[in-house]
């Protein structure tokens, strides 16, 4: 974790770090980035896991309202809770599913596959929903949560169209550098205080997760 500026935090990805999930055993995480370690008051967390095929992941949104983004390969989602749904994200459909809060889920992975979860909390709810990209570009809305995803061209606005009064985590998926110089690594996030912004160039996809003042 450093800093490029006074103000930007550039948290670096671990590759060796994994998490103990029930029924499925350790399992890769090398995003997982809180408040902890943002300071942020409205954007609650981004984590990234690498997922294969076997024992499905099971878990639940708590009190947050969820983003389930796919940066790479195939899953199924089943969500119950007072709304149900059953979904199936791969790269020719749907690339996200969204969680209200004080649900549950089921991930099947179908092929080895790269997710992303962002969360915040929410005023309202609504039901699941699952989303796809127009031309290339992945937007998202929910209650608080917005989340963006696009491949990286050229130079890219760090925020892809978010508001820059927001509390953003910036996540690149293959090598880029900020417009300041500052080197980023595959799977390396940026978080955004609001009014702070940047641009990046780079190769792979740009994921961003903010959070609506409440």
């Amino acid at each position: 974790t450093c800093r490029s500026s006074p103000e930007m935090l550039v948290i670096a990805p671990d590759f060796d770090r994994t998490i103990e999930l029930d029924g499925v055993g350790p399992t890769p995480r090398p995003v997982s980035i809180d408040q902890a370690a943002t300071g942020f008051a409205d954007l609650v967390s981004l984590r990234v896991y690498d997922f294969v095929p076997g024992p499905p992941i099971v878990g639940e949104a708590e009190g947050d309202e969820v983003i389930v983004a796919l940066l790479a390969g195939a899953v199924t989602i089943e969500v119950t809770g007072v709304h149900e749904g059953a979904f199936t994200l791969d790269a020719d459909g749907d690339w996200a599913v969204t969680l209200p809060p004080r649900h549950r889920y089921r991930l099947d992975p179908l092929t080895p596959a790269t997710v992303a979860y962002a969360r915040a909390r929410p005023d309202a709810s609504g039901p699941p929903r699952a989303l796809r990209p127009v031309s290339g570009v992945l937007a998202v809305e929910c209650d608080r949560l917005r989340l963006r995803l696009l491949p990286l061209q050229g130079d890219t606005d760090l925020s892809a169209g978010l508001d820059g009064g927001l509390e953003r985590i910036a996540l690149v998926t293959g090598p880029a550098t900020l417009s300041d110089g500052t080197a980023l690594p595959p799977m390396t996030a940026v978080a955004l205080a609001p009014g702070e912004g940047a641009r990046v160039e780079g190769e792979g996809d740009l994921l961003v997760a903010g959070a609506l003042r409440p």
